[in-house]
């Protein structure tokens, strides 16, 4: 786990438990601001990479405005209170993050069996 992965998922979870509405929907150029992280396109991937595995433990969920044949789309990112990744961040943040760099390490190690 590099330390790019570790500022994106504290971002996330400090973007949340700050919120005061019911839900938080970021892109992945926006998190990437946010977590203090420079717009290398590099980096933009790494985020919207590290935003879909939390997409597909089901973490977050994913909104687009265009088409999914569309190469050129930009996902939105939603966390609303229902979810388990809201109160999780809401009620002990350091918890979240270490939840998320784990299932992270998780889907990390999966890959490479």
């Amino acid at each position: 786990m590099e330390e790019v992965d570790y500022r994106i998922i504290k971002a996330l979870v400090e973007l949340i438990s700050k919120s005061r509405g019911r839900r938080v929907t970021v892109k992945a150029k926006s998190l990437l601001k946010f977590a203090g992280l420079d717009y290398k396109h590099s980096n933009i991937l790494r985020t919207a990479k590290v935003l879909g595995k939390l997409a597909s433990s089901g973490y977050v969920r994913t909104e687009s405005s265009k088409p999914a044949k569309s190469r050129s789309r930009i996902l939105r990112y939603i966390i609303t209170e229902s979810m388990e990744l809201w109160r999780a961040a809401k009620e002990n943040p350091d918890s979240a993050v270490n939840m998320l760099l784990s299932k992270l390490r998780d889907l990390a190690r999966q890959a490479s069996d």
